[in-house]
């Protein structure tokens, strides 16, 4: 007599879950390791952005006038000005060895040529090897010299007779009023966090699968995985992914928590497209890991490809780099990556709001990587079942 089918899939799904719970390497994957990785990286961006940055100033002027600058700068959210260096070459030696990241030098004479009408240069050096944070501090510094230049201008022309609002009008005839769309705040919880958890998740998804598979192919128990399942193929997938499916994604929801009651990340669009999109991300990645394995045939060699293939995934996302900046040829290849479809839909779902349709779209392209990667169970079976393969680590 036949046993059911739902008999045979509990089967498979006791016996995964008492593998499950019986290796600490899945626990790791599969729970702790996510949510330390959670935890670190929400803590460490919790500032919003790069505050009270060390920045040297060497004052050759001595003067009202460029201690005001120093007031000024210091003042500032993203600077702290430090008025210790008294040349430039010790301000250039204190950048070299990371102490500062700026260096701004006041030359002699700087408010006798302003008064005498006279254009005044005061230098800026930054250091420039991280972008983000020398953009940062360039904008910041900028800000502060322009606002004491525009001041020093409207003085002099209320000098000669205007009012405020003349000498203003002669300076600024053009004014610029900048509005910062969907992350006004310019905030790296909402930049950085938005990329790292879920390049997180997507590690843990795809080295959990391969783990999973690959130990069935290390110790030759694939087999008996198949027969628990009565050789039925789709049982034996199901029964085998369904535990660790459910297991990320409630870290998956774990991360919506994170994104939108710890960290305060607007939804200007629909959570439930974000949630559906999320199943179908882990079920891609998931999907992927039977890919690695069966195209390796060897776990340790489906774990080096894959850990390859994740941080390429941040590279081509996009986020990072814009990707209608990339040559050709990148463009393609950071198609290649169900990642890149889900931020996408994410980036649109939460900071743009954008039309459902749009997710809608980026959800079928995420499942084109669930179906490449279920069209090769069946050679997958083959591997597991074939002695020649089995053992390999």
């Amino acid at each position: 007599m036949k046993t059911p089918r739902n008999n045979r899939f509990t089967e498979v799904l006791g016996r995964e879950l008492g593998r499950l719970f019986s290796d600490k390497v899945y626990l790791f994957i599969g729970i702790i390791a996510p949510l330390i990785g959670f935890g670190m990286i929400t803590w460490i961006f919790s500032a919003d952005v790069p505050r009270k940055l060390p920045v040297a100033i060497v004052d050759l002027d001595h003067t009202a006038l460029s201690r005001q600058i120093c007031r000024m700068v210091d003042a500032t959210a993203i600077a702290s000005a430090d008025k210790s260096y008294t040349d430039l070459p010790e301000a250039s030696r204190a950048m070299v060895s990371g102490k500062v990241d700026g260096v701004i030098c006041i030359p002699e004479h700087t408010e006798k040529n302003i008064l005498n009408g006279q254009a005044a240069d005061v230098a800026v050096y930054i250091n420039n090897a991280y972008l983000i944070k020398a953009g940062l501090l360039k904008s910041g510094i900028q800000k502060v010299l322009t606002s004491l230049s525009t001041g020093l201008r409207v003085r002099s022309l209320m000098m000669t007779g205007d009012n405020g609002n003349q000498a203003l009008s002669k300076t600024m005839a053009v004014r610029l009023r900048p509005v910062l769309l969907f992350n006004p705040y310019t905030s790296y919880e909402y930049y950085l966090t938005l990329l790292l958890l879920p390049v997180l998740l997507t590690v843990f998804v795809l080295f959990g699968t391969i783990y999973a598979l690959g130990t069935e192919l290390q110790y030759g128990s694939g087999g008996e995985w198949f027969a628990a399942s009565g050789n039925n193929l789709v049982i034996a997938m199901t029964g085998k992914l369904v535990p660790y499916c459910v297991i990320f994604y409630m870290q998956a929801m774990v991360m919506n928590l994170v994104f939108f009651s710890v960290l305060g990340l607007p939804l200007n669009g629909h959570l439930g497209l974000i949630i559906i999109s999320e199943l179908l991300l882990i079920l891609a990645y998931q999907f992927m890991a039977v890919f690695f394995v069966t195209i390796m045939k060897n776990m340790r060699l489906a774990l080096s490809i894959a850990s390859a293939y994740t941080m390429l995934a941040v590279t081509f996302a996009g986020l990072t780099f814009p990707s209608f900046g990339m040559p050709d040829i990148a463009r393609v290849f950071s198609r290649v990556f169900p990642f890149s479809y889900w931020l996408e839909l994410f980036s649109g779902q939460t900071l743009r709001g954008e039309p459902s349709a749009n997710a809608i779209v980026q959800m079928l392209f995420i499942s084109v990587f669930i179906l490449a990667g279920a069209l090769l169970t069946p050679r997958l079976r083959y591997i597991l079942t074939t002695p020649k393969y089995q053992g390999k680590i």
